[in-house]
């Protein structure tokens, strides 16, 4: 399947009815439910919105809206459509289980190439079983930060996989709910990987509060090449995992030139920049990407 088919399922999952798949909500439902009765999270495969097959955990958040619609975050999924092109390198910075990635993957087709990194061991596990299903999908056990070296961890289990994030220095241990634990993951610059793995032409960055140290540490790559950036933003979150306002990573991006946008109803328009924000997902374009892209087009 190429870029077109997968923008021709995305419209037409689009305009479905909410009843058009009664099968696939019974079998969700009975499913999900059964997994939070048994304390167990519980593997199953799903298919995504263009056919895909995909590995997913219930009865966790982001594997309850797969298993039920097909995909996630529609802004984000329609932004992919829109700027992923074939032959493009795009990074996944907190892939979870791979739902980005996969769609991406199909996206910029054998030409491309998609870098997945995800540094909980569990959560990539279950990465790694869906990167399998494809051949331009590299798996990376290490999470994005200002700096390599090591970073302390919040490993949430499978069953809240998406909430997992860097503990910072006033982190207090004791806020901590059951079946949580403190563990050390790898980390490494954007800067440093790009040299080895060459530079991104598009990124993805969900990160749990943590997306400013992420752009820090691939200031050089920024400069250098300008890749479209898609942020995710929530001040909330930011507030839990004891980091900046989200407002940084906004200011951050336009101290280098970025325009930003925000998708809604499925179409791309100019945002106007917040003080604060509850929770969303923006899209970061250099006006020499947005130029380049005409000229392609």
């Amino acid at each position: 399947m190429d870029r077109e088919e997968v923008n021709l399922c995305w419209v037409a999952q689009r305009d479905q009815s909410s009843f058009h798949d009664l099968p696939r909500w019974a079998k969700w439902r009975v499913t999900k439910k059964f997994a939070k009765w048994s304390g167990k999270p519980r593997q199953v495969s799903v298919p995504l919105f263009w056919g895909q097959e995909m590995t997913i955990v219930y009865p966790e958040y982001v594997s309850g809206k797969l298993g039920r619609y097909g995909f996630f975050e529609e802004d984000v999924t329609s932004i992919f459509i829109d700027c992923l092109e074939p032959g493009m390198t795009f990074y996944d910075v907190g892939s979870h289980f791979g739902y980005f990635s996969l769609l991406a993957s199909t996206l910029v087709g054998p030409e491309g190439q998609v870098f997945a990194f995800e540094p909980t061991a569990n959560t990539f596990q279950v990465l790694s079983e869906n990167a399998a299903r494809r051949d331009n999908i590299t798996c990376n056990q290490v999470a994005a930060y200002r700096e390599s070296g090591h970073l302390t961890f919040l490993d949430q289990g499978l069953g809240d996989s998406s909430l997992n994030f860097i503990v910072g220095d006033k982190w207090e241990s004791g806020e901590t709910k059951a079946g949580t634990r403190e563990i050390q993951v790898p980390a490494i610059k954007l800067d440093d990987f790009a040299q080895q793995h060459g530079d991104p032409d598009f990124l993805k960055i969900d990160t749990e509060g943590a997306e400013v140290p992420v752009l820090e540490g691939m200031a050089n790559v920024i400069q250098r090449c300008h890749p479209t950036i898609v942020l995710e933003l929530g001040d909330p979150v930011c507030e839990r995992t004891e980091n900046e306002p989200s407002r940084q990573n906004v200011v951050l991006l336009q101290d280098y030139g970025y325009e930003v946008f925000e998708y809604q109803n499925f179409r791309c328009q100019p945002y106007k920049v917040k003080d604060s924000y509850s929770y969303t997902n923006l899209l970061f374009r250099h006006p020499s990407r947005i130029h380049r892209s005409r000229v392609a087009a």
